[in-house]
């Protein structure tokens, strides 16, 4: 005869190995099934008689402290892995059982090494921001390494729209596809509910840590300043507007230049209100004067601090700056554009217009698209050259 108990702790130990999601008992026509998911992902399924499926439910339920119907919780151990359980069992004429595998994070703590996204082991933490959290994962099945990014607790906590703008990111990145904007690859939820998107792994450092050193050569500014402009272009080709356009979202890897983190990105053809809002999202020495008045950001927005980190590339500081960041916002409002000087020899009065011109107060006199910026650059190499 087979032991319930037994069958009940090979279950738990078939989740915790498998890095299950889900795990439901459920009645059908003429028996029981035992199903084990993945997101979305069927990874096991069998069948046990009636009275073993109730013995087994039993069982469980003993285990996660549910008497009769309802839902409890506790942790199990099996071999190095343990994990938290959620078991809500449904009593009835024929009962089911669901067993929900919280991610390796039930003690509230954030993912280490070894915990399992998907199909993707958790290599190494990577960075932590305010939305989300990176780690390095290899993809147990076929080696290849990836970033992945987690919407961190302290974020979902703080505030649900968090989760809203890091679905938007993964909506938004994923219809991109361009060699200077980072590339995204799944999109997913963890048992906890926290949404996560696997990215390629990119080396480099941020210009904002090469720019902590002063400023750029100008031949090396144009450069990136160039790529950057074609990454924004592509993005506003396809409806996308970044939103936070700053030295520390652009990676640069032996010259190549990557655009990431598009954790404040727009999608063009979503609802946004045309009056000015009650909050301002943004970094506040990258923001257009439209942005500073409650208005939202757009592909002039973008430009606009696209501009400001070309000024900040080649001066080695950002034009508008003030003692609080309302001095900060003003600036931006009401005072002119500082003269560009560069260490490095004098500026050709054309990029100096470039410029300039990106950083026009009023939004309607800036360049007509981020296409046209691109472009006038392209002239600029070509005469540097």
């Amino acid at each position: 005869m087979v032991n319930p108990i037994e069958v009940a702790d090979v279950v738990l130990d078939a989740a915790l190995a498998s890095n299950a999601e889900t795990v439901r008992i459920e009645p059908s026509r003429d028996c029981y099934t035992i199903a084990v998911a993945r997101a979305g992902e069927l990874l096991a399924c069998s069948a046990i008689d009636d009275v073993l499926a109730r013995d087994v439910i039993a069982r469980l339920g003993f285990v996660c402290n549910v008497d009769s119907g309802g839902t409890g919780r506790t942790r199990v151990r099996s071999r190095e892995l343990q994990r938290d359980v959620v078991l809500t069992v449904s009593h009835g004429e024929r009962p089911s059982a669901e067993l929900l595998v919280l991610a390796g994070d039930a003690a509230g703590r954030e993912l280490v090494e070894g915990d399992r996204i998907g199909h993707y082991r958790v290599v190494a933490p990577i960075g932590a921001g305010g939305m989300g959290d990176v780690y390095e994962a290899v993809h147990e099945t076929l080696g290849r390494r990836h970033a992945i990014k987690v919407l961190a607790r302290r974020a979902q906590e703080r505030d649900r729209l968090y989760v809203e703008r890091f679905v938007r990111e993964a909506q938004a990145v994923a219809r991109l596809r361009h060699p200077h904007i980072v590339e995204i690859y799944d999109f997913g939820y963890l048992p906890d509910r926290r949404p996560y998107l696997v990215m390629e792994l990119l080396g480099g450092v941020s210009l904002g840590d090469v720019l902590m050193g002063g400023p750029l050569p100008p031949s090396a500014a144009l450069s990136v300043a160039s790529q950057l402009a074609e990454a924004l272009a592509a993005a506003h080709a396809r409806g996308v507007v970044h939103g936070d356009v700053t030295p520390s979202n652009v990676l640069l890897d032996d010259g190549h230049v990557t655009l990431i983190d598009f954790g404040l990105a727009q999608l063009r053809e979503a609802t946004m209100s045309s009056e000015p809002a009650d909050e301002v999202y943004g970094t506040p020495h990258y923001i257009a004067p439209e942005q500073v008045r409650g208005y939202g950001a757009t592909e002039m927005t973008d430009q606009y601090a696209f501009g400001i980190v070309v000024h900040e590339m080649l001066a080695g500081r950002v034009p508008f700056a003030g003692v609080t960041t309302h001095d900060t916002c003003v600036a931006h409002l009401h005072a002119p554009v500082p003269a560009l000087e560069s260490p490095f020899g004098t500026l050709s009065p054309r990029l100096d217009a470039l410029i300039r011109r990106c950083l026009a107060k009023n939004a309607a006199d800036r360049w007509p698209t981020m296409q046209a910026v691109a472009a006038e650059l392209g002239k600029l190499a070509k005469v540097a050259s």
